[in-house]
């Protein structure tokens, strides 16, 4: 099974929104295997990231459009944390 196969069941696998299941799969499937292996890891010892991800994936897109460049830092500062809670176990 490849990472991007790995990945797929595990989006197919959430509750979010099956619209939002195509834009990650379409996203990942232009990203090479060899670098999805950490995103597959993930998805598969914490399903709940997948849902994480799609509301940080929304939230930038929303904070884009809108132009509000301290609510875009805001959900920086929260990726910021989930990246440290992830690589290093702080919060």
């Amino acid at each position: 099974m490849t990472n991007y196969e790995r990945i797929k069941a595990k989006v197919q696998d959430s509750s979010i929104e099956q619209n939002d299941k195509q834009i990650i799969l379409d996203f990942f499937a232009e990203v090479s295997d060899e670098n999805l292996v950490e995103i597959a890891d993930l998805f598969e010892q914490k399903p709940e990231w997948v849902k994480i991800f799609n509301d940080n994936r929304k939230a930038k897109l929303k904070a884009f459009a809108s132009g509000d460049e301290s609510e875009l830092n805001e959900i920086l500062e929260q990726e910021k944390k989930y990246l440290n809670e992830l690589t290093y176990g702080l919060d």
